[in-house]
């Protein structure tokens, strides 16, 4: 009788030659929970799609995954049925209000680098497709410096740190762009200031973080902007609609547009050693790491 072991080696072994991805590839992370993280991602994803990139957003919190409740789709296999031999790309993938495709996650999926061999064989493969066939793939990452996020945030080489004016969220972010100083690799970091309560504020942190990652992390941050507070965020969230559909002219909607042309997002800019960071990570052969896009 054929098992799923079986239905899984068999994947693994038709699988394709690896190609190059020509997809840019961009971890969106924080130092803690709460500072509107996903809801950038999401807004992010929704630009960048509307600006004509096919775009992918996956779910990498690989503990608390919740894009879907957030956009209030409800996907019927994720990517632990994805990495299992469960499911195929194509029964996984969803498409989202506003244009972009969905990788959902797997709640209680601890990391990546628990997986099996062939599991992350699988998982190798999907992400190859993935770069080959899109122009840009958001990794939302979870909070904090838990291994699998810093995993995930080194291997794509370049990520946005979120963080609020509040001192914890601040002194986390900083916690954050100190772990990522220290790896073999540092990935390229850009910073954003979300619920400001004015452009000035979010200007004197944005400056204030830069001086202190240069001067004691030798680390130059990009800057990414600020996203001011507006309460029509909340208001979004309860309704399960993103707040750059539900209101395209409020502040924050602005803000996640702004950011997005910071970021140069409307612009391909293809990323082609993501898959072998990720590789060397996983093997534990940091040297090899390449070094990352510009």
């Amino acid at each position: 009788m054929r098992d799923q072991a079986w239905k899984l080696r068999r994947m693994v072994e038709d699988r394709v030659q690896p190609v190059k991805g020509r997809a840019r590839v961009l971890a969106i992370t924080s130092g803690k929970g709460g500072v509107g993280k996903t809801n950038i991602s999401i807004g992010l994803a929704i630009t960048a799609a509307t600006a004509g990139l096919k775009t992918v957003l996956i779910d990498g919190d690989l503990g608390l995954a919740n894009i879907d409740v957030l956009l209030d789709i409800h996907p019927r296999k994720n990517l632990g049925h994805l990495v299992s031999g469960g499911a195929s790309l194509r029964d996984v993938l969803v498409r989202a209000p506003g244009g972009f495709q969905v990788l959902p996650g797997a709640s209680g999926l601890s990391r990546v680098a628990d997986m099996g061999h062939m599991q992350q064989q699988v998982l190798f493969e999907v992400l190859g497709r993935l770069m080959e066939e899109n122009d840009l793939i958001l990794i939302d990452t979870g909070a904090g410096i838990s291994r699998s996020v810093v995993d995930l945030c080194t291997s794509a080489g370049e990520v946005l740190v979120v963080t609020t004016p509040e001192p914890p969220a601040i002194v986390d972010a900083y916690a954050m762009l100190k772990v990522f100083s220290r790896a073999t690799r540092a990935p390229k970091c850009w910073l954003v200031v979300n619920q400001a309560q004015s452009r000035g504020e979010a200007q004197q942190v944005m400056g204030r973080m830069r001086g202190l990652a240069r001067q004691f992390l030798s680390m130059e941050i990009e800057r990414g902007g600020a996203i001011l507070h507006d309460p029509r965020v909340p208001a979004s969230v309860r309704r399960r609609q993103h707040f750059s559909l539900a209101y395209p002219s409020s502040p924050a909607a602005q803000g996640v547009r702004d950011l997005c042309e910071s970021l140069g997002l409307s612009r391909e800019k293809g990323n082609h050693g993501f898959l072998q960071r990720l590789r060397n990570l996983l093997s534990g052969d940091l040297k090899k790491i390449p070094e990352r896009a510009h």
